[in-house]
């Protein structure tokens, strides 16, 4: 088979945890002798080109970066790039004579939607959040139905206001109320396409049922993709790591909340925080409070290779997430590096830890968190055997047995 994928960013603007996703994915399709193309924005690259043995193809695009920093959704939320994306999607497509286009991401939709009319191909969606569902969604981190209008403006754009805006004056409440109704309407837009397509991908069994309570149908669940080479014990030093954006979300501050107990016990270890966030200066601040300051290390935004080398070395890793995580993949590549993990009881994590005793589930509490934390250090050469006599069962489940899902449902659909 012929297989485009369509994403938002690619290498060498590799932002986040979906373009790799994507090209572990693409990777093992080329292994079973299927042609993966990769479609993505020209954010200042070459046109076209051979990358890891994948042939990239990038479309004109108005908006380009320096560095990997992600540009704001509007780029990716407004007529002319519905239009952009539908004509270099055809016209790739038709060109490359593809059989299966596979879009990463919701933007997408309606691009998706006109190539399956237009070339009569089928179109698969992977879903890797719950934006079609809410575009704020924190209506779900207590339930699986998203709000209704109401309870978007009365509960969940309040709690957007008191997360994410510092100072709130009338010229800003105006504002963030424009943008509030502009990302309802597009939710509702891209919501409309999404059901229209081939098959929809969820990366967990939990964000399945998510989609499937609020109208979606054609669901298949396919776990993210990793590659999980030959098991390689590294000596782990005494750190444990979080990766991820330092937004509420995530949990960092509930993390930090949770650190004095266990920096207390374990005098001779680190934090090292990789990312970056507003919420920067008040984890300093809650870490100088509370004396541990010396013990973190804020080593900001990594690329890729660097973080994998964290991963390898650190003695664990910890997903603190607030919010209904869609699947988890910082556990993921960690777990494959030999490194045990604590996250917390959100959306689709527990799916990553299943039953074979590779970390701890915590509660969304500091004392159960800094519990497991303990715990979890206590017993680590325990976990780390753990993950070393599971490891071809976790590459059957994360590398091997879902790219086999993947190609059954292209074929399927042919």
């Amino acid at each position: 088979m012929k297989i485009a994928m369509a994403t938002e960013y690619f290498w060498p603007h590799d932002l986040g945890g979906s373009e790799w996703s994507t090209y572990y994915l693409a990777k093992e399709l080329t292994k079973q002798r299927h042609k993966v193309i990769i479609i993505t924005p020209n954010y200042g690259s070459k046109s076209n080109e051979i990358w890891s043995k994948l042939e990239v193809f990038r479309f004109p695009f108005f908006k380009k970066i320096k560095g990997n920093i992600a540009i704001s959704p509007f780029w990716h939320t407004n007529i002319i790039w519905i239009i952009l994306t539908t004509f270099y999607l055809i016209k790739v497509c038709r060109q490359q004579k593809v059989d299966v286009l596979h879009i990463q991401g919701k933007y997408y939709s309606p691009a998706g939607f006109f190539v399956k009319i237009i070339l009569g191909i089928p179109v698969i969606l992977t879903a890797r959040d719950f934006q079609i569902v809410c575009n704020y969604g924190f209506c779900l981190w207590n339930k699986n139905k998203a709000c209704n209008l109401r309870e978007y403006f009365s509960k969940d754009f309040p709690q957007y206001l008191n997360n994410y805006v510092n100072k709130i004056t009338p010229w800003i409440f105006l504002i963030n109320v424009i943008f509030a109704i502009r990302a309802r309407l597009i939710r509702n837009v891209y919501k409309f396409f999404a059901k229209r397509q081939s098959a929809i991908v969820c990366i967990s069994k939990f964000q399945g049922k998510i989609l499937k309570e609020n109208g979606f149908s054609n669901i298949k669940v396919i776990y993210n993709s990793m590659e999980f080479k030959s098991y390689r014990k590294v000596k782990k030093q005494n750190y444990i790591l979080f990766a991820g954006r330092l937004t509420p979300g995530k949990g960092s501050q509930f993390l930090f909340e949770a650190l004095p107990a266990f920096l207390k016990k374990f005098t001779n270890f680190k934090i090292i925080v990789v990312g970056e966030g507003f919420l920067k200066k008040k984890l300093k601040k809650i870490a100088q409070e509370s004396g541990f300051l010396s013990q973190i290390n804020f080593l900001g935004k990594t690329d890729h290779k660097n973080l994998m080398k964290f991963f390898s070395r650190a003695s664990l890793t910890i997903i603190p997430s607030l919010w209904q995580e869609p699947f988890g993949r910082v556990a993921l590549e960690s777990i494959s590096y030999g490194t045990p993990v604590v996250v917390t009881n959100r959306g689709g994590l527990p799916e990553i830890i299943g039953k074979l005793k590779i970390g701890l589930v915590s509660d969304t509490n500091p004392q159960n968190l800094s519990s497991n934390l303990i715990e979890a250090i206590e017993r680590n050469n325990y976990f780390q055997t753990n993950i070393q006599k599971n490891f071809s069962k976790l590459k059957q489940k994360f590398q091997i047995e879902n790219t086999q899902k993947y190609i059954n449902l292209y074929k399927s659909l042919l």
